[in-house]
């Protein structure tokens, strides 16, 4: 058994550990280290299917001792479920907390796998689309000895950047409010924390509001990790 408590982010789908000195989860991983926990950050196929992403997931931490504490941000919360419940990780695994994962699905993976776009050549998206969740979701209950925590976030369409607009748009009109990727409805999960209020990237760190002629207030969301840090230590 771990001592020191040990966190471990899980990035989510076109995701990645370290992109050259761009870490996925930026400054999250130094803000846990000097708060005094152990750090373990996984690379999984960023473009990957759920069961690819899992496998992976499973061969990284399989000589991990627990328990562990899951942080994850995206499609990182489903890869997570599905290793605790069909790869035999549950047995390690102390907490979950995701940070808008889509739970329930995603209409933007249905609006993508339903009109002509390149990102159906992903076999990731096809992965979170909602009828695929809602049949993963039937057969991965959860797992009464482990906290599941959930965060959501959402932003008005119009405060959303303009390069996935479009799909915060298509969100809206079927699930309701969300955060450009993911309704609030769907990263409801387990023991639900707060809606935040920002984008899909600003959880991660990443500001692609590209727009001159107009600012937002942006939102810094480490002050978030701290908090998870801190539930962490104290359980």
């Amino acid at each position: 058994m771990n001592v020191q408590p040990t966190v471990v982010l899980i990035h989510g789908l076109f995701g990645f550990r370290k992109l050259l000195w761009l870490e996925y989860f930026q400054d999250v991983r130094q803000l846990h280290e000097a708060m005094g926990l152990r750090v373990v950050v996984p690379s999984l196929p960023w473009a990957g299917s759920l069961e690819q992403r899992a496998n992976a997931l499973s061969h990284q931490l399989q000589d991990e001792e627990g328990p562990l504490h899951l942080v994850a941000h995206s499609m990182g919360g489903v890869d997570a479920r599905y290793w605790i419940n069909h790869l035999n990780g549950a047995a390690k695994v102390a907490s979950l907390t995701t940070l808008a994962t889509p739970h329930r699905g995603s209409s933007a993976a249905d609006h993508v796998c339903c009109h002509i776009s390149p990102f159906r050549l992903f076999a990731g998206i096809h992965s979170l689309t909602m009828n695929q969740l809602q049949r993963f979701n039937k057969i991965t209950p959860d797992q009464s000895h482990i906290i599941y925590r959930s965060y959501t976030a959402k932003r008005p369409v119009d405060e959303q950047p303009w390069i996935v607009r479009r799909y915060g748009r298509c969100i809206q009109k079927i699930e309701g409010d969300n955060d450009s990727q993911v309704s609030v409805a769907s990263g409801r999960w387990g023991d639900h924390i707060a809606t935040l209020p920002c984008d899909h990237f600003e959880l991660i760190r990443r500001d692609f509001w590209f727009n001159p002629l107009r600012t937002r207030i942006r939102f810094d969301v480490l002050p978030v990790y701290r908090d998870i840090g801190e539930w962490i230590l104290q359980h």
